[in-house]
């Protein structure tokens, strides 16, 4: 039961990301917010990294073009789009564009990993995708004629991708190094670039307009959506499994929707329960075991 309780605070945790996030982008400069998020969420890791894995943290000369890729993609690359999206998006959109993931997950690791794809999970791509229109267009796939189209949901939908493409390397690194020390480093080469770009922005005196709500919404991000969820995450996962412990991945959009309802009063509208549900299902899709497989080969040929 106690496995199940972490998993269930660690996805809720992170559903309540879009919502702190909404919060701190009003009065913070995104790139300034990405960058301080990440900044304290590895200063939070690293003292546990270093106790927890010790002589095994240690990075070797081959790992660290790996570990780069996966600061750029999954820290720099997917913060920019995520709390710039934000910006002119819903909370509520960004929760249930970003629950596909898994599924662009699954078709990135056939091409470049040559891992075997299921016709189910073919499938599943093409449900989520129906999703993602039905979310971007506001329930009016017509807008797609004209590109009416709000371009903060376009980036959260990008800010998806780039997060698969983390999700790939990682799979190829882990197999020398423990996710905890993956994330840790990341997170650590991801602060620094972010710090790098958004060097305008600090001379423009980013914390002028900053009160509680963005100073709570920051901590929020970096303690406990970023290091303590990563924690609690990693510690259901041993415990339970990998494969049961997806499933808890679907409370990340659930918890969103709830949360901006609940905290930001965004409206709830039937675009949403269509373009979520059509999502879930291809994430359902995706997850779930199959028997027909269609050869790597053929997949990385054909997407």
């Amino acid at each position: 039961m106690f496995s199940y309780a972490v998993l269930i605070l660690a996805t809720v945790s992170w559903g309540g990301a879009f919502v702190a996030a909404k919060m701190v982008v009003g009065e913070i400069p995104a790139l300034v917010a990405a960058a301080l998020r990440f900044w304290l969420a590895f200063l939070c890791l690293l003292p546990f990294m270093l106790v927890q894995e010790g002589r095994k943290a240690k990075i070797s000369s081959k790992d660290w073009p790996a570990l780069v890729f996966l600061g750029f993609s999954g820290i720099f690359l997917y913060n920019i789009l995520f709390f710039n999206g934000l910006r002119v998006s819903a909370a509520m959109d960004g929760s249930l564009l970003v629950a596909c993931g898994p599924v662009l997950t699954a078709l990135l690791s056939a091409f470049f990993l040559q891992e075997p794809l299921h016709w189910r999970q073919a499938a599943g791509f093409l449900v989520s995708l129906g999703g993602v229109v039905v979310i971007v267009t506001k329930g009016v796939p017509a807008a797609l004629l004209s590109w009416d189209i709000n371009h903060g949901d376009l980036m959260l939908t990008c800010s998806a991708l780039t997060w698969s493409f983390y999700s790939v390397g990682g799979k190829v690194i882990m197999k020398r190094l423990s996710p905890l020390t993956c994330s840790t480093y990341a997170m650590g080469i991801g602060a620094v670039m972010l710090t790098l770009a958004a060097v305008t922005q600090w001379q423009d005196n980013p914390f002028g307009r900053m009160t509680i709500v963005s100073v709570a919404g920051l901590t929020y991000l970096a303690v406990i959506a970023s290091a303590l969820s990563f924690v609690l995450w990693f510690a259901g996962i041993n415990r339970v499994g990998a494969g049961k412990a997806a499933i808890f991945q679907n409370l990340v959009p659930l918890s969103g929707a709830v949360f901006s309802v609940l905290l930001l009063g965004e409206q709830w509208q039937l675009f949403h329960a269509v373009g979520g549900g059509l999502i879930l299902g291809g994430v359902y899709l995706v997850t779930k075991p199959a028997g027909t497989v269609l050869p790597a080969g053929k997949v990385s040929r054909g997407i």
